[in-house]
């Protein structure tokens, strides 16, 4: 779908929808059968005005229940037109679809279970198979409710052998590969089966999307109503580095789709040159449960051609805006090109308690309006691609993030049900990260002295394969770097604060190179318990910071957990939320790291002295 120049960036739906299965109409071709996305969208709106919310949660956690409520036409849309394609001969088509799970249309296109099975890191996988002539193969949504586990496979071989041309592949940018077992079955992440069945040899597969396996439904089972709605005035803003800190900023912000054009207007602070104006563009993200907000757009205008170490004050609107009012006026300071001395925000995990988080929020602002940047180590919201949830998270930021620019790392509740779709429309970041993976997700940038490399931690504890992509991409930005200072933040700890769960993963993919480059600090999240280990190399604690890297876990939201002591622990609290300065002095090379609480008292402290080769502990206990 389209709306004007701006692209419709959907999410799932409760597939609910008022009707009788017992229509008499004859079955509409494949391609005349509106999208299952389009489907879902229409389908939300229409069933939001006459059933309730407890209604729709009810239904919507039994695949069963959802299944009885749909029309003819819906049930052969979500059947029928989630993957499309066209093959050139009679060809045998096989379902993978996980044990237990499989969608509903298999019966009713005909597909038969085979006995077979496949396993790969998600599980079982039963085998579902029938032969269709040459012509468009429609295949449906993965399911109707949250249970299943991953998304089916599609695997095609010619009837008469060999393997079939396919062409026109729905949705766009797929394109077929020959199966076997060190292929995934997925475009998206590496899964590959460890055995393929004979009946399987020879075929080619179809890739589909493992974070598009819940996208035939709400994110949470509820229809809701926006708290926050957009308007045509902008609010919501948000300012990242572009590709080079100090001359290219991004910003970003939300109205409603009524408003064409994205425009900033941009002067230096000290009125010492020209008011320039710079058009962007914007994405539109819909929200299908949502009864009265269901459409907002996320403007993003690139702004470049900035001198370096400079303030500069700016509005954001279209050309149509109504005349700015003074507090639709921002200001905001790049990088500088040359070393100086500076500091920056660490916060963890925001996710819950986003008011009491708002006010440490803005005590940190408060405390430190100088702070160059601010890092967020993911698990912004709890519910990644519920709207209302960012709403909440940007009414109690505030202006914030207008002010200081914000990097922040994806989490795992951002990922929750359909993949961080729309963390991944909201934010602009630097667009630098490893081929293969989605921008926004990993990034790198430097500032004065400091390089900070921004990882994507759910993709590499799920895959090993972009795990190493990461790994080798920073390998390389850290062999680049000339900075004294090197950071690396992402949301899974290395080193656990929680009672219970590790992520060894992590360790062996990145360790290495965070000891080989010397990275000093990896700042983290997730565990909900704050964390800061002694200097670690190799897995083991070392005498100072100038042998090893020093790992922190923080948490800034209201959401806690316990935490035991490990042997690489230097420093352990719970039930605090916490915000870090780190602040570098250049000439000294000096490094002061404090974290404070709400009431601005200091919790912990470490100063690094990398010009000494030394370290000097500092800083209040709780």
């Amino acid at each position: 779908m389209m709306l004007g120049k701006h692209r419709i960036f959907a999410g799932g739906v409760v597939l609910l929808l008022l009707g009788s299965l017992t229509s008499c109409s004859p079955p509409v071709a494949t391609e005349d059968l509106p999208t299952a996305r389009a489907t879902m969208i229409e389908a939300g709106r229409r069933l939001g005005r006459v059933k309730s919310p407890e209604e729709l949660t009810r239904a919507s956690k039994q695949a069963g229940r959802v299944l009885s409520l749909l029309t003819r036409q819906e049930r052969q849309a979500l059947g029928r037109n989630a993957l499309r394609f066209r093959v050139d001969r009679p060809t045998v088509v096989t379902i993978a679809a996980a044990r237990g799970h499989a969608p509903f249309w298999l019966a009713d296109q005909g597909f038969k279970p085979t006995g077979e099975t496949l396993r790969n890191n998600d599980g079982v996988a039963e085998l579902f198979r029938k032969t269709v002539p040459a012509g468009v193969v429609g295949l449906g949504v993965n399911s109707l409710d949250r249970s299943s586990p991953a998304h089916y496979a599609v695997f095609l071989k010619a009837e008469s052998g060999g393997v079939p041309r396919v062409e026109s592949i729905e949705p766009a940018g797929l394109a077929t590969i020959s199966a076997s077992t060190t292929v995934s079955p997925f475009a998206d992440v590496h899964q590959p089966f460890a055995e393929l069945p004979p009946s399987l040899a020879g075929s080619v597969i179809v890739p589909t999307r493992h974070d598009q396996r819940h996208d035939a439904l709400l994110a949470t089972g509820r229809v809701w109503k926006a708290r926050q709605p957009s308007s045509p005035e902008p609010d919501q803003v948000v300012v990242s580095f572009g590709e080079n800190p100090a001359s290219e900023l991004s910003i970003t912000w939300r109205t409603n789709p009524s408003v064409a054009g994205s425009t900033v207007w941009i002067e230096p602070d000290s009125g010492k040159g020209p008011l320039r104006q710079v058009e962007g563009t914007a994405l539109a993200i819909e929200s299908d449960g949502l009864l009265n907000d269901p459409t907002i757009l996320r403007h993003r205008v690139r702004v470049d051609g900035l001198e370096p170490d400079t303030t500069y004050r700016y509005r954001v609107g279209s050309e149509h805006s109504i005349e700015p009012k003074p507090g639709d006026w921002h200001t905001i300071r790049t990088a500088p090109s040359k070393l100086r001395d500076f500091g920056f925000l660490y916060l963890g995990d925001a996710q819950c308690g986003l008011e009491k988080w708002g006010e440490l929020l803005h005590v940190a602002q408060k405390n430190r309006p100088d702070a160059g940047f601010l890092l967020l180590a993911g698990d912004l919201v709890d519910r990644g691609n519920e709207r209302t949830n960012w709403d909440h998270f940007f009414l109690r930021a505030a202006n914030v993030f207008a002010e200081i620019p914000f990097q922040p790392a994806v989490g795992n509740h951002e990922y929750l049900d359909k993949g961080p779709m729309i963390y991944r429309g909201t934010f602009e970041l630097p667009r630098n990260g490893p081929p293969g993976i989605d921008p926004n997700l990993v990034y790198s940038f430097e500032y004065s002295d400091a390089f900070v490399a921004v990882l994507d931690s759910n993709l590499a504890i799920y895959d090993s394969r972009l795990a190493r992509v990461q790994a080798e991409w920073l390998d390389e930005a850290l062999t680049k770097t000339r900075a004294t200072w090197k950071f690396v933040t992402f949301h899974h700890p290395v080193y656990a604060s929680h009672v219970s769960r590790e992520n060894p993963a992590l360790g062996a993919a990145w360790g290495d190179v965070f000891d080989r480059h010397h990275v000093d600090m990896v700042l983290q999240g997730h565990d909900h318990a704050y964390l800061r280990s002694k200097p670690m190399r190799q897995g083991k604690a070392v005498a100072s910071p100038s042998e090893g890297t020093v790992y922190v876990v923080s948490v800034s939201g209201e959401k806690f957990y316990e935490q035991d002591p490990r042997a690489y622990t230097q420093k352990g609290l719970v039930n605090l939320a916490t915000y870090q300065t780190i602040d570098i002095q250049v000439k000294e090379k000096t490094l002061t790291y404090r974290s404070f609480d709400r009431d601005g008292h200091e919790v912990d402290a470490l100063v690094i002295e990398k010009g000494l080769g030394r370290t000097k502990l500092a800083g209040g206990s709780r």
